[in-house]
């Protein structure tokens, strides 16, 4: 029996991005199947957050092309601009994810209920839900925002050092969802400075230094001089390709 060939979700072509006339991004192509997961990594100041915000919209290419062919979830780091201590509870919180993909006027029907419903399921947070952010461990918060990501039932999932200062086992824990919510084909494209973490979870890699260093599956490897270039490293394995 034939597989079939996954779709192209992400494209850039010759992607370019310069801020106040310094260039960060230089002229590089890549192309992310459906399904993928992606580990972007690279040394601070390469242009992983960058390359973020170009993929989110945030920001626009100043020369070539990208395109983002499906629905989008994000979780930012330490959860971004959400203040820990706002008045809301953790269904609240998850029922705001499912709202934007309603729009301002969109009525609220069971089908969105059974899916914020859902996503607290998932994320192992049901018994949480009347919760008030204020009174949440930094691991519970962090499934709190994944789970409002997954309310809104996105195609390709943005996140951007999500476990930044969680204690090992709520690491654990994050990347175990994120495992099961790639099997279901949720393309996942994960910022991380650990380039051992996603050595282990990623499928494939997307390394940056102003420009494309390397991008594949199965066989990504920088090594010798380069690789202390890169990271001040003496030798890594940037991915290696896994079955889970």
């Amino acid at each position: 029996m034939r597989v079939k060939k996954a779709s192209t979700i992400i494209e850039a072509k010759n992607l370019s991005f310069s801020r106040n006339g310094e260039e960060v991004l230089h002229d590089f192509s890549f192309a992310i199947p459906e399904g993928d997961y992606v580990g972007v990594i690279g040394p601070n100041g390469g242009g992983k957050t960058t390359l973020l915000r170009l993929l989110l919209g945030l920001e626009k290419p100043t020369s070539g092309s990208l395109k983002v062919l499906g629905t989008v979830g994000y979780v930012a780091q330490r959860g971004g601009t959400l203040d820990s201590q706002f008045p809301a509870t953790v269904e609240e919180v998850v029922r705001a994810g499912r709202t934007a993909k309603l729009g301002w006027f969109g009525r609220w029907k069971k089908i969105d209920e059974t899916a914020v419903d859902k996503a607290m399921a998932e994320m192992k947070i049901t018994k949480l839900r009347a919760r008030p952010l204020s009174r949440l461990s930094g691991g519970e918060r962090q499934k709190v925002l994944l789970a409002r990501a997954m309310a809104a039932e996105p195609q390709i999932l943005f996140l951007d050092e999500p476990v930044d200062g969680l204690d090992p086992q709520s690491r654990d824990d994050f990347y175990k969802l994120l495992r099961v919510i790639n099997k279901r084909r949720v393309t996942i494209i994960f910022v991380s400075h650990d380039v051992h973490a996603m050595t282990r979870e990623a499928s494939s890699a997307l390394c940056l230094k102003h420009q494309l260093v390397c991008h594949g599956d199965k066989a990504c490897h920088i090594a010798g001089q380069q690789l202390r270039d890169l990271f001040h490293q003496s030798s890594a394995e940037l991915l290696h390709h896994h079955d889970t």
